[in-house]
């Protein structure tokens, strides 16, 4: 695919998104059931030379999410690297720097056992102590932005956009 194609496509993609995210409350409908190990499996989206130590790539295909998890209540400032990433990321997909700056912190989330570090956004996690405990299972809302390779393996930049309790 040409590079302008591709740009354009993933700029389209981004505006349509950001506009019913922000045009008409959240579409909770447009995230996809899957797992946090499903998506970190997902290597196979990245092409072979993007393979070396500390090389970072940015995702068209944003994978709008939505994962099972457990809360933890622990959580930690975002690492300049990540919040490096995620500006870069924003600008590339013609996204305000405020909408970049939202991510602050990181939260520690469960799924079978694995512990996963995911950055979410002030407006969402603030709500986190009002309506949730330890151990509490959640759904969490949220797009693959991109990566980050080191010590061998990827680190998945996911960034939480939503969450909310099961139904069941």
């Amino acid at each position: 695919m040409k590079t302008c194609t591709f740009r354009a496509s993933l700029l389209l993609t981004f505006i349509l998104y950001s506009g019913l995210v922000f045009g008409q409350g959240f579409p909770w409908d447009e995230f996809k059931p899957r797992t946090l190990k499903e998506i970190a499996g997902m290597e196979g989206d990245v092409d072979k030379r993007d393979q070396k130590e500390n090389n970072v790539v940015f995702h068209a295909n944003i994978l709008s999410s939505r994962v099972r998890v457990t809360y933890t209540g622990t959580s930690r400032a975002i690492s300049k690297t990540k919040t490096e990433m995620i500006r870069n990321w924003c600008k590339s997909m013609g996204q305000t720097k405020e909408y970049a700056d939202s991510y602050e912190s990181e939260f520690l989330f469960i799924e079978d056992s694995v512990e996963y570090w995911l950055p979410v956004q002030k407006k969402v996690s603030a709500y986190f102590d009002k309506e949730l405990t330890k151990g509490d299972a959640i759904d969490l809302y949220l797009v693959r932005a991109g990566g980050i390779r080191t010590a061998g393996k990827w680190d998945w930049m996911l960034l939480v956009e939503e969450f909310q309790k099961p139904k069941v």
